[in-house]
């Protein structure tokens, strides 16, 4: 099999991903949810929009354009990435980036209400899929323990997983009509400007002089890293692989951010999490194999 540059991009790009989640939950050790979400984002739209500008200039969007790039801000930046720091605060980063899988999966009965047609095996993955998640969320092979504890953090990444499938199903004849980059950087600069309020909820609380140089480098890491640079990666491979070879690499974001929660954060990843895993991912390659890919726009 011929190794393209865009692999190189994207295994990069889940890389980043994967570490996130142990690094954002680091940085909300300190820094609380709503603080963390606002100043990110803002950091981050602004590197992003810098970087489209001197890619080529960047024009105002249309009228027509403005309330959907609003409304994608909003839906995939300010309401997802609120529900994503609470629930990672109060959650582990391995379970989070197991339940955020599962957002193909969403998008398929989404679509599914839209009028697509699914075989029965891609029914079989969906609930192949929810098996996993369940075993995910229970934490147990032996009995019904629905999270020990950590029920509301898995509810809200299970909810940030229907967002981000809203989205995607939302999004498509945008990002055909103007360009991916192009709908990423306004609806993150409109999705930050709407976060921006929530700067002031938390931040007098907010114990600054408990920031040591590590969170200083891990905020710096999710905000220009895993929210700037990661789009560019991600839409940049998929510019030379295509969308279809390209969602096979976004598998492995739970596997980086498992490994790298056990080894920084000294997260327990019990057997029926490992097994809950495996289980979802194969219901992902399941669905994705079953399921046609859309015409290209």
């Amino acid at each position: 099999m011929k190794i393209d540059r865009g692999d190189a991009y994207l295994l990069l790009t889940v890389f980043i991903w994967g570490n996130t989640f142990p690094t954002a939950k680091y940085v909300l050790g300190v820094m609380p949810p709503t603080v963390f979400s606002s100043t990110r984002y803002l950091l981050a739209a602004a590197t992003l929009m810098a970087v489209l500008i001197w890619r080529g200039g960047l024009k105002l969007p249309q009228r027509r354009d403005l309330l959907p790039l609003i409304g994608f801000g909003f839906l995939g930046i300010t309401l997802m990435q609120l529900l994503w720091a609470n629930a990672l605060s109060i959650s582990t980063a391995s379970k989070g980036s197991i339940l955020i899988a599962t957002s193909p999966i969403w998008a398929l009965i989404l679509g599914r209400l839209r009028g697509q047609r699914l075989s029965a095996i891609a029914w079989g993955g969906v609930l192949l899929s929810f098996g996993g998640v369940f075993l995910v969320i229970n934490n147990s092979l032996t009995a019904i323990t629905v999270g020990g504890g950590h029920i509301l953090g898995d509810l809200l990444f299970l909810t940030v997983a229907f967002c981000w499938a809203l989205f995607s199903v939302l999004s498509p004849p945008y990002l055909a009509r103007l360009g991916t980059l192009y709908v990423s950087g306004w609806s993150m600069l409109f999705g930050a400007l709407l976060l921006s309020p929530f700067i002031f909820w938390g931040w007098n609380d907010t114990p600054w002089e408990a920031m040591q140089a590590g969170h200083w480098a891990s905020f710096l890491y999710t905000a220009i890293l895993a929210g700037a640079l990661g789009y560019l990666l991600w839409y940049e491979g998929i510019s030379r692989l295509g969308i279809a070879r390209s969602v096979i690499y976004s598998y492995l974001i739970p596997v980086f951010a498992m490994v790298s929660a056990i080894a920084f954060l000294g997260e327990h990843v019990s057997l029926a999490q490992l097994i809950g895993a495996a289980i979802v991912i194969a219901g992902l390659v399941l669905t994705r194999w079953s399921t046609p890919a859309p015409p290209a726009a």
